[in-house]
């Protein structure tokens, strides 16, 4: 009877008057060129894979708008090949995210920082880029704070 609440549904604490929610485009306070392109993506891929909140593309038909600021985006190198060229790279992100309802402007979820960091390293193979597991685990730590509570 215990593990019966234990169901594939996650948990909620966010209103239930909130069901969807538009991702502006990201500030990029940092020198990283596009990196505020590649993170909101992955935060439109996460709200799409998580499918608690819908993400809609007008902010006037959103019950809350997700704002986002790269305040560090710090990409080092960590490994050399044999022709002493960069292999492995070290990449340290740090977000500021909150969530005003448009209707009122006040914070659903006031601003915070959100960071988290990997090492990755380089291939020739065209299936993506490896930092983008930091920014897919950043965009989980936002939803999970937005929607949970916590995070």
């Amino acid at each position: 009877m215990i593990l019966a609440g234990c169901g594939a549904a996650g948990v909620r604490s966010l209103p239930p008057q909130y069901e969807t929610v538009f991702i502006r485009m990201a500030k990029n306070s940092s020198l990283e060129y596009g990196a505020e392109e590649r993170l909101t993506e992955s935060m439109v891929e996460e709200f799409q894979r998580d499918g608690r909140l819908r993400q809609v593309d007008d902010w006037r038909n959103a019950d809350l708008i997700l704002e986002l600021d790269i305040a560090e985006y710090l990409l080092q190198p960590v490994a050399l090949n044999n022709d002493n060229r960069t292999a492995g790279k070290s990449l340290s992100l740090s977000v500021r995210a909150g969530a005003r309802d448009p209707n009122t402007g006040l914070w659903v979820m006031p601003e915070q920082t959100f960071s988290d960091r990997g090492v990755f390293f380089l291939s020739n193979v065209p299936s993506g880029r490896r930092e983008d597991d930091v920014h897919r685990r950043i965009a989980e730590q936002i939803i999970s704070r937005l929607i949970e509570g916590w995070g």
